[in-house]
C-alpha cells in the first residue's frame, strides 16, 4: 500500500480533502492508504521519518507561524525522492518557484469549488496508478501486481518469496504478514525483479534480502522468518560457485 499523507491547516479543507480522496481511492480500486488527515508539518515529517517508504502527500503551502509548504515539501524529498506531491493552494502559479526548489510537483489544486477539488484529486490519482503501472523493473521500491480487478504495489522490503503451486500460472506471494494469491509466472517476476531475487527452484523466487541461510546438504533456503523454499541442484550448483 503507498500511504496517502495530507497536510493542511485549515480543518474543513483538510476534512473535505481526505473525504474526497478516500472516495476517489474506492472509485479507482488502488493499492493507496491509509490516508492520514494533520494539520502540523512536523508532524508530517515525523510520520515520514517512521514510515520510511514512498508516499503520496497533499500538502498546503501557508502554515501561519510554523514552516512554509514549500519548506516542508523540501525536506520531504529529503526522505522520500521518488513520492508524489500535490500542493494545495489559494495562490496562483507556483510552477517556477516548485521549479527553481526542484521539487516536481505533480499538480497545484486551488482550494474552493469542491467539484474542482474533486476532479483534480481524482485526475493526480489515476496519474499515480498509471506512473507506477509503467515503471521499468529497478527504477520502483515496490512490486506491481494485479488481483481480479484490483492492482496493489506491494514494498519489495514485505516480500519473502514467491511460490508457483498446483495450477499453469497462479503464484502465492507470501509477504511477511499476508498471504496472496493470483495469476501470473515466476518468470514474469524473475525479469521483473532482477538481482535482488533469486530463482532457487522452479517453484520458487527468493527475496535475497529475507535469506537467513543456504542448508546445502538438505537442499534448502531458509528465510529469517523460519520458513523455507526449495533448493534445485541447478541453483545449488550455481551458489557453490559464487562463494
Amino acid at each position: 500500500m503507498i500511504p496517502v499523507y495530507i497536510c493542511d491547516d485549515e480543518r474543513p479543507v483538510c476534512k473535505s480533502l481526505e473525504q474526497i480522496i478516500s472516495r476517489q481511492i474506492l472509485i479507482l480500486d488502488g493499492d493507496m492508504g491509509p490516508v492520514r488527515a494533520m494539520d502540523d508539518p512536523d508532524k508530517l515529517l515525523e510520520l515520514q521519518r517512521e514510515d520510511a517508504v514512498p508516499a503520496i502527500y497533499f500538502l498546503d503551502i501557508d502554515f501561519p507561524g510554523k514552516m512554509s509548504g514549500l519548506e516542508l515539501a523540501r525536506k520531504l524529498r529529503g526522505y522520500d525522492p521518488r513520492g508524489f506531491i500535490v500542493f494545495i493552494t489559494a495562490h496562483g502559479d507556483l510552477a517556477f518557484e516548485t521549479f527553481r526548489l526542484r521539487l516536481e510537483a505533480l499538480d497545484y489544486i486551488v482550494k474552493g469549488d469542491l467539484d474542482s477539488m474533486d476532479a483534480r484529486v481524482r485526475d493526480c490519482l489515476e496519474s499515480i496508478q498509471e506512473r507506477m503501472l509503467s515503471q521499468r523493473p529497478g527504477q520502483s521500491n515496490y512490486c506491481t501486481i494485479k488481483i481480479l480487478d484490483t492492482v496493489r504495489y506491494i514494498p519489495l522490503e514485505d516480500i519473502l518469496y514467491f511460490e508457483a503451486v498446483g495450477y499453469r500460472h497462479t503464484l502465492r506471494l507470501h509477504l511477511i504478514s499476508e498471504l496472496l494469491e493470483f495469476n501470473s509466472s515466476l518468470e514474469h517476476f524473475e525479469k521483473e525483479l532482477g538481482e535482488t531475487f533469486w530463482r532457487c527452484h522452479r517453484g520458487y523466487l527468493v527475496n535475497r534480502a529475507h535469506i537467513r541461510n543456504v542448508r546445502l546438504k538438505e537442499q534448502l533456503v531458509e528465510l529469517d522468518n523460519g520458513e523455507t523454499c526449495l533448493l534445485s541442484r541447478k541453483a545449488k550448483s550455481a551458489y557453490r560457485n559464487q562463494v
